[in-house]
């Protein structure tokens, strides 16, 4: 009869305590990594709603800013103190040049729009923003005429997600030449 000797032999398997345990360490690295994962896609997409948002605020300030600047006065017609994002009626109406004469704006379906002389109405914000608010005062002194405004965009977020809801206000007023 052979007797054998288990304290030389070489042992050629895991033990199910260490199967266990890599597992585990496994499922803990794999958790850490799609959280990790998650944060920055979810951080992407807020990042690109505020730049949406900001990009959009600051082209429609500037086309607004230099509409009143080029103006060479303000109609009647416009309508100061009012929510122009409220009714589509509501608009600014600036005298400029011909063929230019006049500038309007107004806020159609939440989207900002411009129209000079007798072109169409043309959208200076983009759809995947809402003006909110976009209200015009009138500001004379007896160093010229100024016009002041308070724009307001949102983006739009048909889902309702917390990631996609930004909103921006920028006021600024301008003197007319």
């Amino acid at each position: 009869m052979k007797i054998r000797n288990f304290k030389n032999r070489k042992r050629k398997s895991f033990t199910l305590i260490e199967i266990i345990i890599y597992i585990a360490l496994l499922g803990i690295f794999l958790s850490a990594a799609t959280v990790s994962l998650w944060d920055i896609i979810l951080g992407n997409v807020k990042s690109a709603v505020q730049q949406e948002v900001q990009e959009n605020l600051r082209y429609s300030s500037y086309r607004i800013l230099y509409e009143i600047r080029s103006a060479l006065g303000v109609n009647p017609a416009s309508d100061f103190g009012f929510n122009l994002a409220d009714d589509s009626a509501y608009t600014l109406s600036l005298a400029a040049s011909a063929p230019d004469n006049p500038v309007q704006f107004r806020v159609q379906n939440g989207l900002l729009q411009a129209k000079r002389g007798a072109q169409e109405w043309g959208n200076v914000t983009g759809s995947a923003v809402e003006v909110t608010n976009l209200t015009f005062t009138q500001i004379s002194d007896a160093g010229g005429y100024s016009v002041s405004f308070v724009l307001t965009l949102s983006y739009v977020n048909p889902s309702g997600r917390s990631q996609w809801e930004k909103e921006a206000t920028f006021q600024g007023s301008a003197t007319l030449r």
